[in-house]
């Protein structure tokens, strides 16, 4: 099975890695624009997932303890960006999430609604 290269990231409280086919995202993003580290970091994930072909990754985020709007909106154009591939180069998204960090609740919860068809969320206890 192949999975995704993505050189990783520790940046401002964050850590974002790879393993396999799923994505890590660990620590806490409060800076006020996280888009200069995640963007670059999100874009190669994206394009390692077409570049191999792969149809399904997950998202831990369990030890992401806070993430702000402005990296949350990261989150929703890396979503959007999937969404507008052609059909046979889209790929799932599964969210996983902890009942531990409440506004994974409501933030996952309403990213799903972009694409239901390629997102879904897990909650681990």
């Amino acid at each position: 099975m192949p999975s995704i290269d993505a050189k990783p990231v520790s940046e401002s409280g964050i850590e974002m890695k790879t393993e396999g086919n799923t994505i890590i995202f660990a620590g806490s993003i409060n800076h006020p624009r996280p888009q200069v580290f995640m963007e670059p970091f999100i874009s190669r994930v994206h394009d390692a997932i077409i570049e191999k072909g792969i149809k399904e990754v997950s998202l831990d985020m369990t030890d992401l303890k806070f993430l702000n709007s402005s990296g949350i909106r990261e989150i929703v154009d890396w979503v959007l960006k999937m969404s507008k591939l052609p059909d046979s180069e889209k790929y799932k998204i599964n969210f996983i999430c902890s009942a531990e960090h409440k506004w994974q609740e409501s933030s996952i919860t309403t990213l799903i609604y972009l694409n239901q068809n390629y997102t879904s969320k897990i909650v681990k206890e």
